[in-house]
Formats: C-alpha cells, sequence, structure tokens
C-alpha cells in the first residue's frame, strides 16, 4: 500500500479521487470530509489517534459545532465557509486545537473540489502535546 503522499499540501484533487479506502486511512496525517450541512462523513486513522476519538463517534455529527467547536471561529469557519461559497479552491493556515489534555499545533489544509466535496487536512507542527496550564 504505497500511496507515495507524506503530506496534506502534496495532496490534490485528482490523487485524491484515486485513494482506496485503505489508502486513505493509511495517510501519515489526519483527513476528514464533510457534507454540505458540515457533518463528518469520512475520519481516516490519522486522525482518530490524533484527537483520541474513534471514527463512529464522530461521523455524522456536525464537525463545527460537535467535533471541533474550538475551530468554529472567524480563522477557521470563515475560511471555510468563504472557501465553499468560491465553489473550489484550497488554503492552508497554522492552528491550535486545544484538548483537556493539551494543545495540538497544526497546519491546516482545506480543500473545496469541484464534486462539491469539502476536506479537512490536519498535519502536526509539534510532536508533544503542551499541557494546558490550569487557572
Amino acid at each position: 500500500m504505497q500511496h507515495g503522499i507524506l503530506e496534506a499540501e502534496s495532496l490534490t484533487e485528482d490523487r485524491l479521487g484515486q485513494l482506496s479506502p485503505e489508502e486513505f486511512d493509511a495517510l501519515p496525517f489526519g483527513a476528514i470530509k464533510l457534507d454540505a450541512e458540515g457533518r463528518v462523513l469520512v475520519y481516516n486513522a490519522a486522525e482518530s489517534a490524533f484527537a483520541r476519538r474513534k471514527p463512529q463517534s464522530v461521523l455524522g455529527r456536525r464537525f463545527f459545532e460537535e467535533i471541533a467547536p474550538c475551530a468554529n471561529v472567524a480563522h477557521f469557519r470563515g475560511r471555510f465557509d468563504a472557501l465553499v461559497e468560491q465553489g473550489h479552491g484550497t488554503e492552508s493556515f497554522d492552528f491550535q486545537f486545544r484538548f483537556r489534555w493539551g494543545t495540538r499545533h497544526v497546519r491546516i489544509r482545506l480543500m473545496a473540489l469541484r464534486d462539491g466535496s469539502r476536506w479537512v487536512f490536519v498535519t502536526a507542527l509539534l510532536t508533544a502535546l503542551i499541557p494546558l496550564q490550569e487557572h
């Protein structure tokens, strides 16, 4: 199972369409496919491990409201909505996911494809989680 994709930035729309379910699940970065309402359709093994959530616990749920409410901000959701409104394209930016067990620094790549699919790719920028400070 050699897909040759090591980072989300190298993933093209054509290549994404050619990945088998096994290759998709073996990507070394998080990959999440959303429907038009922002519900999670696909959630790969890397994202499952990083976020400590089993795919069956997120499938069908609203990404911005239920799965990652910390991403429901202009810096993330605003960019996502603008890209979807544009109809097609990609955008990358850095972001921090805050979990109970610490902060995860990531590079986000958003893709809105011609077929109407919407993708969120998540690549870790640091290998260690930074513990949250209790106040």
